[in-house]
């Protein structure tokens, strides 16, 4: 008797873990957030907040994050034409154009020393707002408002994070704003086609904090790429 039920019990544990393997995960598309400040040195941030986004929520493994890679590749496929980014219908094609049932869009103020995010969570399905959340704070602790942006969507969305998750999502790349800057530009000029651009401001962004470990693989594969490149 006691080994039948310690046989069924064993069984329904096989069953929740295969059953959890099979429940679908959320996907979701991190797009560019718009510049909405008077300089323009300020553009080359959204794709690296953008970035920065993608780079945590992908250390989680119940939800699917589109790579900015396709990202890029589907905006130079898509007609936005005068439609704002933060345009409901845009994001829904650009959600439907990605395969995310959720796209995280919105935008960027910086005046002086203080940087607001304002982030809209839109479910591509419905053309909903799932989420609008407003990040205000210190320009210079840009990491920590992008940090509670993650937290707020991972609420949002019930999204279930393990301890070993979350000690991942609270490593911050880079606490300086002008390495982030450089790292962010230099994911610009890589998407422009100009590769050499692009590694002289990897180049910068680790040599202003060599502990930004993204930075540093992302100058691998530039330095890898520029060798192929040469041997062709």
């Amino acid at each position: 008797m006691v080994y039948k039920k310690f046989n069924q019990y064993i069984k329904l544990i096989y069953f929740c873990f295969c059953f959890s393997i099979l429940l679908p995960s959320k996907t979701i598309a991190i797009s560019y957030f718009d510049n909405t400040s008077d300089l323009d040195d300020y553009n080359p941030l959204s794709k690296g907040l953008a970035d920065m986004l993608i780079t945590d929520l992908s250390k989680l493994k119940s939800i699917q994050i589109v790579e900015r890679e396709k990202l890029e590749k589907i905006l130079s496929e898509i007609d936005l034409g005068s439609t704002d980014f933060m345009d409901k219908s845009t994001a829904q094609k650009l959600g439907n154009g990605l395969g995310a049932e959720y796209i995280l869009t919105g935008s960027y103020l910086i005046m002086g020393e203080t940087m607001r995010i304002d982030a809209r969570l839109i479910d591509v399905d419905s053309g909903e707002i799932s989420m609008a959340e407003e990040i205000t704070g210190d320009k210079n602790e840009f990491f920590s408002l992008e940090k509670k942006l993650v937290d707020k969507l991972i609420s949002t969305l019930k999204i279930a994070v393990s301890k070993s998750e979350k000690r991942k999502i609270k490593k911050v790349q880079t606490e300086s704003f002008d390495s982030f800057n450089a790292y962010s530009s230099a994911l610009d000029a890589l998407d422009n086609g100009d590769i050499i651009k692009s590694q002289e401001f990897l180049s910068k962004a680790v040599e202003i904090d060599e502990d930004f470990d993204v930075a540093w693989d992302k100058l691998d594969e530039i330095i890898e790429l520029i060798d192929q490149l040469e041997q062709s």
